[in-house]
């Protein structure tokens, strides 16, 4: 990240123009713009630095209190909203969300303002003659990358959505939602074609910047969602067959900067910084002012689950009622140097996809031993003689305790295995089946009546 203070600054003032919504784009100032940013490549990697300190901020891949993986957790049966009824977090812990709530509009226009950036980056690169062709390639690949993940969480979250992959004002003003099936085959495109220019893999602790492994990792994430369990397997198994990229032993290493685990990275605003993460999840007093983990969530735990203890802190209030809050990450202060950085992606996930793929193959013994590298890892003992409903059932339990917490995949996890509403309905009973999306925020369908219908039951 040499060039990662140039690409705030330069990120901020060349290529992200002063619009407020993804469809409002002044074509004129963007040509200006990539004229400007790709001179040089000091200058290109400046514009994905940017890009990345974006995604940091806010959005899907943001652990701040303005991303979504606060929400979602919330929205799910992880954490408990104790801020007031009408925070954002409330409004998604007690489902009085709509599609005029501000967040589920920021949401939108978030990740669709970060797709005009990085679609900027691929055409900048394009037109641009002065940057040699590796350089080109790989930022070119780091884009596409980027590019799928968000449209991935896009379509996961409000279903059929737009897949916009040009920056021209007029084509974004009337694009229409595409069906979930076609954005999930257009991810699948963007992944293969970024796998073209991206570096194989990258040490730990450097781990910052997309590479094939990590888009062999989303290629296999999208797959489970997908159900397609021979690519499943495949793509977990390219990145599982590696002995540099393995599950830290040691449970609190897990979400450190050097995790052998971590896949990709994003790393805080500053040296000194926590995580966003640490500093929204660390309860240090109580009761807390914003969440905690819910009392559902925290007596589901097995006995001698050493993920109860490593990951998760106390904190008790004047009359000694205890909270629990996610303590993943240990940080939640400026420090001299931080030892933490934020995961999107870690090895762990590939054995539980692996494990699920070769089990809905009817390959048991092959699902048992990936579930077990996990189970292990957290000191609980080793299943075994389980039917293939018993084994999907300790999958599930698994990916519930394993990744708590992390960029909604409780949410997605659910909507998965088809357990949403009644996993939901047990811990709130106000909970409809509509709820499987969110609304397309009602701002953008009267910008784009295109966008229409808006989703059932909204």
């Amino acid at each position: 990240m040499k060039h990662k203070n140039i690409g705030i600054m330069l990120g901020m003032l060349f290529l992200f123009p002063a619009c407020s919504r993804f469809t409002e784009v002044d074509l004129p100032q963007d040509q200006i713009t990539r004229d400007m940013i790709f001179k040089d490549e000091a200058l290109a990697h400046a514009a994905m630095a940017g890009i990345y300190r974006s995604l940091e901020e806010s959005g899907f891949l943001s652990g701040s209190s303005g991303g979504a993986q606060s929400y979602l957790s919330c929205y799910t049966d992880e954490l408990s909203s104790y801020a007031p009824a009408g925070s954002d977090t409330s409004q998604f812990y007690t489902l009085t969300h709509n599609a005029l709530t501000q967040t589920v509009g920021n949401l939108w226009s978030v990740t669709y303002k970060q797709v005009y950036y990085i679609n900027s980056v691929i055409e900048g690169l394009e037109h641009s003659p002065g940057i040699s062709a590796s350089v080109k390639a790989r930022l070119s690949g780091e884009a596409l990358f980027l590019r799928a993940i968000l449209y991935l969480y896009l379509t996961g979250t409000y279903g059929g959505v737009p897949y916009i992959k040009v920056t021209d004002y007029e084509t974004n003003s009337h694009v229409s939602r595409e069906s979930q099936v076609e954005v999930y085959n257009k991810v699948r495109e963007d992944l293969l074609q970024a796998v073209e220019g991206l570096p194989d893999a990258l040490p730990k602790g450097s781990r910052v910047r997309p590479t094939k492994v990590a888009a062999y990792a989303l290629l296999a994430r999208l797959a489970y969602y997908q159900k397609d369990w021979n690519a499943a397997h495949e793509y977990s198994s390219l990145v599982l067959s590696r002995s540099d990229y393995a599950p830290e032993t040691d449970l609190n290493k897990t979400f450190l900067m050097s995790s052998s685990s971590a896949i990709w990275q994003l790393m805080p605003y500053d040296s000194t910084y926590p995580t966003n993460e640490g500093n929204f999840f660390v309860l240090q007093t109580a009761p807390p002012a914003r969440v905690a983990l819910s009392p559902a969530f925290v007596n589901g735990f097995e006995s001698g689950d050493q993920r109860r203890s490593a990951w998760m802190g106390e904190v008790k209030d004047s009359q000694n009622t205890p909270y629990y809050y996610p303590f993943k990450y240990k940080q939640s202060s400026i420090t001299s140097s931080s030892s933490e950085y934020s995961v999107i992606l870690r090895v762990e996930e590939l054995y539980l996809i692996r494990s699920e793929a070769y089990t809905r193959k009817n390959e048991l013994n092959m699902g048992l031993s990936d579930l077990n590298k996990i189970r292990g890892r957290a000191g609980l003992p080793a299943l075994s003689n389980l039917g293939q409903a018993e084994l999907l059932a300790a999958i599930v339990r698994e990916r519930k305790y394993e990744l708590f917490t992390e960029f909604g995949h409780r949410f997605y996890d659910l909507s998965h295995f088809g357990t949403l509403d009644q996993t939901m309905l047990a811990q709130k009973p106000s909970w409809k089946s509509y709820y499987k999306f969110l609304p397309l925020p009602e701002q953008e369908l009267l910008r784009n009546p295109n966008l229409k219908p808006q989703n059932d039951g909204y």
